[in-house]
């Protein structure tokens, strides 16, 4: 499997400094951007191609917490995906249901769907940290659930800025 960490020169790690993602994204784009190879032959144009889109989806992939975690998870050879798992955990799916619901049940009022964004983004936050600390320890069996939990509060954070969004027009 080939590692975005490793096209950026990063090490494989959940946190990192992102101005340093910044430079390495730059620094590998200022040396492989198709531009640099105009008058090369077609196979190396291509090939700049290529390489310029790799390095611009490793950037995408790192940037994001939610990405970060699935990509370095797949690194170790675990695949999480939480729209195709049939293993959520029951505790998980009863938060989110209650979480979901919650945000359904405030549609109508906006200051109390607010104050519900806000808990769902806090939540996220804890959670990437939950992430960092169980890639920290090692502990893979807990960075899969806390990145699947990440994926699904993330979807019901998509959902109520959908219903602000309705609120607010």
């Amino acid at each position: 499997m080939l590692s975005f960490f490793e096209i950026l020169g990063l090490p494989e790690h959940f946190a990192f400094d992102e101005k340093a993602l910044e430079k390495s994204y730059f620094d590998a784009q200022r040396e492989f951007h198709p531009d640099k190879f105009i008058g090369k032959s077609p196979k190396e144009r291509n090939d700049a191609i290529l390489h310029s889109q790799l390095i611009n989806e490793a950037y995408d992939t790192l940037k994001n917490p939610l990405s970060r975690a699935e990509h370095l998870l797949l690194l170790k050879g675990y695949e999480v995906n939480a729209e195709e798992s049939t293993s959520i955990s029951s505790p998980l799916l009863m938060e989110m249901m209650e979480l979901r619901e919650r945000i359904h049940n405030n549609a109508g009022d906006g200051r109390a769907l607010l104050d519900a964004v806000e808990e769902v983004k806090a939540q996220a936050k804890q959670c990437t940290t939950d992430i960092d600390v169980a890639f920290s320890a090692d502990d893979l069996a807990r960075a899969v659930s806390e990145t699947t939990r990440l994926s699904y509060l993330i979807k019901t954070l998509e959902e109520a800025y959908v219903m602000l969004y309705r609120f607010k027009s």
